[in-house]
């Protein structure tokens, strides 16, 4: 039967008979159309892919003559090269497979440093550390702290990895490989990379790392700390007083990287802690000294006087009392207690404590700790004279 007739009579069923040739050169466009079928899995898909590739090649080899193109193509079409095919499926969607794993592989590590970059809000700086307690990689040591359960010891850092690069080496300044600057600041005795804006220095006597400009400050080896040369000459020294915890949260304010607060008492506490404070309390919440400026607290005590003699206890609730003032520290005896405050005799400060009644209208002596002042003041009086902010480093 001539391949033409045969051709012709079964029309479009050429898929469904095996035997059936076409009759004459089929265009790409129609062959690729013809295999073009729903895919319901990736290998179909990757097969259908194949047939397509395999027909366009055919079609453009000029060495094969019109009879041989179809004879192959039909072969490709009906199925008999099964086999071929599944092999070259199967090799293809290893190739694929592997280049997807080692895309997800870079993009993985890529992203990695990334996230590095991102999380890390405390320095300015182009690489990041790797602890030497976990070996784990974090921008530096405060994100390092705040997430994990451990903290890391920042004179153990031994080796940082390169932002730019991603190439793990020992600590130093610039990359061994693309040689970029990590920071501008740079302290290899604290493993200390950051910006120059905050002008940091390292003094050899806190053991570690400050802000604020080496020229602005003095060390104090009484009170182990770099103070304000502003006021050093008449700071109050207290042994190690900044080796302390803040009264208020409770961090070590010697490696804190928040300023610190030299109060007028000697105490020190957080600044931005004792701001807080003075929203509702003018008193050292160590000693209960005043902390306010003494002129300011004048004033505000002669209006509460004023208000207490305005307003004198009714008979039944009159009593004295004996009180103890924080400010002077001493104690004054048979006061008149009022319920807005007592005020000192001695120094006329409202900054004072009931310690015992004497009045015989009143059956209980009592021991309080209570203040027998009422006034509060926004204004502080406290001065910065830490070298305040540790620069923490990483």
């Amino acid at each position: 039967m001539d391949i033409d007739d045969d051709n012709d009579e079964s029309g479009n069923a050429a898929h469904s008979r095996s035997s059936a040739i076409p009759n004459s050169n089929p265009s790409p466009n129609s062959i690729l159309s013809a295999t073009s079928t729903s895919m319901t899995s990736p290998l179909e898909e990757d097969a259908t892919i194949l047939k397509r590739r395999a027909i366009q090649k055919i079609m453009r080899d000029t060495t094969l003559d019109e009879q041989t193109k179809r004879i192959q193509i039909q072969q490709i079409m009906d199925g008999s090269q099964k086999q071929q095919q599944s092999d070259m499926i199967v090799e293809d969607s290893t190739l694929r497979q592997n280049s997807i794993s080692n895309t997800t592989s870079t993009l993985s590590h890529t992203s990695s440093h990334q996230q590095d970059v991102l999380t890390c809000i405390h320095y300015e700086r182009k690489c990041n550390v790797v602890a030497p307690c976990c070996d784990r990689v974090f921008g530096c040591r405060v994100c390092h702290d705040e997430n994990s359960t451990h903290e890391m010891d920042r004179f153990a850092i031994r080796e940082i990895i390169c932002k730019d690069c991603h190439t793990r080496q020992p600590t130093s300044n610039n990359c061994i490989k693309c040689n970029v600057i990590f920071a501008e600041y740079h302290c290899d005795k604290c493993n200390l990379w950051m910006g120059t804006n905050k002008q940091p220095f390292h003094c050899d006597k806190c053991g570690i790392c400050r802000v604020g400009g080496e020229a602005n400050f003095q060390h104090c080896d009484h009170c182990s700390m770099c103070i304000s040369s502003e006021t050093f000459s008449n700071h109050l020294c207290l042994k190690d007083k900044f080796k302390n915890s803040c009264p208020v949260c409770r961090e070590d304010m010697y490696t804190s990287r928040h300023a610190s607060l030299d109060l007028p008492c000697g105490h020190a506490i957080h600044t931005h802690c004792f701001r807080k404070l003075a929203a509702f309390d003018y008193r050292c919440p160590i000693c209960k000294k005043t902390v306010v400026n003494r002129d300011t607290m004048s004033r505000a005590w002669a209006d509460r006087k004023r208000e207490i003699e305005s307003q004198p206890m009714p008979s039944d609730l009159a009593r004295e009392v004996t009180i103890w003032c924080n400010d002077c520290e001493k104690n004054s005896e048979k006061q008149n207690w009022h319920f807005l405050g007592v005020q000192c005799p001695n120094c006329t400060s409202f900054n004072t404590a009931v310690q015992n009644n004497f009045s015989a209208s009143s059956n209980n002596n009592n021991n309080s700790n209570g203040d027998g002042d009422g006034g509060q003041n926004n204004s502080n009086n406290g001065r910065n004279n830490s070298g305040g902010e540790n620069a923490n480093d990483s």
